[in-house]
């Protein structure tokens, strides 16, 4: 897929020089000399990256930083600025106003295209719901997200999306826009089919959109095919259109025991710790490997304090447990529940949930990179979201490894570089 560049520069030669560099690296180009012409282009046919000037006559470089991110098609599009301005005070604002980079003119073409390539080859990480069981919104989990799941990864110009929670509504709403009447090939993956990860599907509005087309892949439930389940919470019943209304072609792919290929996305699910037929994913793209994990809980905990606990049943439990243990191995990032505090979680065992010093544990045993505490409780708020964090990182500085921990923040992307290249072991002679 080739990637579209917009320059908006109001200097010929420079803007000459940019579109013909990077036309020459394989890239399509438009060009505008001025930032209202460049903001139309923009909103008409969404760029992977835009270049831009600051002072140009009729829209400056700012007002069409902000004109950019106010627009969901644009919103999350790198701004890389070019500006002779080497003021410290110009950097700040155009970088607080929503700028990715700043480039002072005059400039290398050699690092503006290792720049323009390290935004498109970057795998991007976006929340757009962030909470277990139910949703929550209000001024009191604002910051960090009121919406239950939903996440895309991002790379290359292909997305994919885990689970349906009320998250993806806004989605739809983003990826409509960034379309601009250009159809839809989507893909869905739902890790299982409790109403707070299917939940928001029926206000998916790319679903109903004719020339769109949105594979979904999951795991059958004990007695229905996934499209079946999704089918029934759209019933007459509950909802005013039902499934075979949508205009969308869908297509439905159940878990049989293989990985999937998913674009340029290798999918390996594997079952999780939770009522009924839940699936993590690994998830390996880019060189970079994200695990998405939730909903689940340890069976080391679990399986001791059933009514039937056998005397070995802990032992067993930990054996079961290495199954999550290698879904995460080495994961550059792993998303995982940690709906509980250690203190909750003991009212709550066998509710299917993890406490966040158990999430700890597993990402610290599988030598993961980045863990990222999702499924917030919808009983935490924003400050007690901040608490659970606070203790995370205070319990990996006890245990003195490199392990990156934050909490699943909605709208706030998670940019990961593609890895370089591992230097080749030079042949002895």
């Amino acid at each position: 897929m080739t990637s579209r560049i917009l320059v908006v520069e109001d200097q010929e030669p420079i803007r000459a020089l940019l579109a013909t560099v990077l036309a020459r690296a394989g890239f399509e180009v438009d060009v505008a000399d001025d930032g209202a012409i460049g903001l139309q282009l923009a909103k008409a046919n969404p760029p992977a990256v835009v270049l831009l000037d600051l002072m140009m006559p009729g829209m400056h470089g700012y007002e069409l930083i902000q004109n950019l991110r106010a627009f969901p098609g644009t919103a999350r599009v790198p701004i890389v600025v070019l500006s002779a301005k080497a003021y410290a005070s110009d950097h700040r604002k155009a970088l607080d106003m929503g700028a990715s980079a700043y480039v002072q003119k005059p400039f290398d073409t050699d690092d503006i295209l290792r720049l323009v390539t390290s935004f498109i080859e970057r795998t991007t990480l976006t929340f757009w719901g962030v909470r277990g069981s139910c949703a929550a919104p209000g001024p009191e989990t604002a910051r960090y997200g009121g919406n239950t799941p939903c996440v895309t990864i991002e790379h290359d110009g292909h997305i994919l999306i885990l689970d349906a929670g009320t998250g993806i509504r806004k989605l739809g709403l983003h990826l409509m826009a960034a379309a601009a009447g250009r159809p839809l090939s989507l893909d869905l993956l739902v890790s299982h089919t409790h109403w707070d990860h299917i939940q928001g599907f029926p206000f998916f509005v790319p679903a109903y959109i004719p020339g769109n087309r949105l594979n979904v892949y999951g795991p059958r439930s004990a007695e229905k095919p996934l499209e079946k389940v999704l089918r029934g919470q759209m019933d007459v019943e509950y909802f005013p259109v039902a499934l075979g209304d949508l205009a969308a072609q869908l297509a439905f792919t159940e878990y049989r025991g293989q990985p999937w290929q998913v674009g340029p996305f290798h999918v390996r699910p594997g079952y999780l710790n939770h009522p009924g037929l839940t699936l993590g994913f690994r998830i390996e793209v880019g060189g970079l490997c994200i695990t998405y994990a939730t909903d689940t809980e340890p069976f080391r905990t679990l399986l001791p304090m059933s009514p039937s606990a056998h005397r070995d049943s802990g032992a067993f439990g930990r054996t079961q447990d290495q199954a999550l243990v290698e879904l995460v191995r080495g994961a550059d990032v792993y998303i995982a529940d940690a709906q509980y505090t250690p203190e909750e979680y003991k009212k709550k065992t066998g509710w299917g949930h993890t406490n966040y010093a158990d999430a700890v544990e597993t990402a610290i045993e599988a030598g993961a990179k980045h863990l990222v505490l999702f499924s917030h409780d919808p009983m935490h708020d924003d400050a007690e979201v901040d608490h659970k964090l606070s203790e995370c990182r205070a319990m990996i500085a006890r245990r003195g490894v490199p392990l990156t921990v934050s909490a699943a923040s909605e709208m706030v992307p998670l940019h990961l570089p593609t890895p370089a290249p591992a230097a080749a072991t030079p042949k002895s002679a």
